[in-house]
């Protein structure tokens, strides 16, 4: 932890010095064990990755995932997200964010504790750079339904494949353990591809 992970506080941080270098910021958001992290870090040395998670066995596995493969670009903070975003992390400093099937909360009553909401989209358009990418997956069908109605009525978000439509699964995306689970339920993987106008 020391080595690789972020303390959080109250303060912007500087990026520069949390990475000792300046790179693109990529931001995965609900990582879980950190599978997909590691496959884009590994994939793209020239990125650096921040890692955002609350479960604290995923990130003790992803952070000796970072020792046993040698990668300096990623950083892990261990708190909620969205303060991380709106206190943590510098306007317009992102180039793209993940956010990798979150929690489906598939009870209509929970529907409001779902992570892809008006309150996160306004924090996201602050913190991307201009023409950043917000990149989304999710097998659960109305929570798709959700993200291309909300996503797409936002003016600031232009949608890459078209209104409403999703993307086709990037070959770049590794397969997640809730990929794969969503797979076995027979669930079809949405993708959805957004940039800041």
């Amino acid at each position: 932890w020391p080595k690789y992970g972020v303390e959080f506080n109250t303060e912007t941080l500087d990026l520069k010095q949390v990475f000792k270098r300046h790179a693109p910021l990529v931001v995965d958001i609900g990582v879980g064990t950190g599978d997909s992290t590691l496959h884009h870090a590994r994939q793209h040395p020239q990125n650096n990755y921040l890692a955002i998670e609350v479960h604290r066995p995923g990130i003790g596995h992803l952070l000796n995932e970072i020792e046993k493969n040698q990668l300096n670009n990623i950083r892990i903070i261990n708190h909620d997200v969205i303060p991380v975003l709106d206190l943590l992390l510098p306007d317009s400093s992102i180039s793209q964010v993940f956010i990798f099937f979150p929690d489906p909360w598939p009870k209509k009553r929970h529907h409001k504790r779902r992570l892809i909401n008006p309150g996160l989209l306004d924090i996201l358009k602050k913190k991307l750079a201009r023409h950043g990418r917000l990149h989304i997956a999710t097998d659960w069908q109305d929570y798709a339904e959700h993200i291309a109605i909300l996503c797409d009525k936002d003016v600031d978000l232009y949608n890459l494949s078209g209104s409403k439509a999703c993307a086709p699964r990037p070959n770049w995306r590794t397969e997640t353990r809730y990929e794969k689970r969503g797979q076995r339920l027979q669930h079809s993987v949405r993708d959805f591809c957004y940039c800041l106008a």
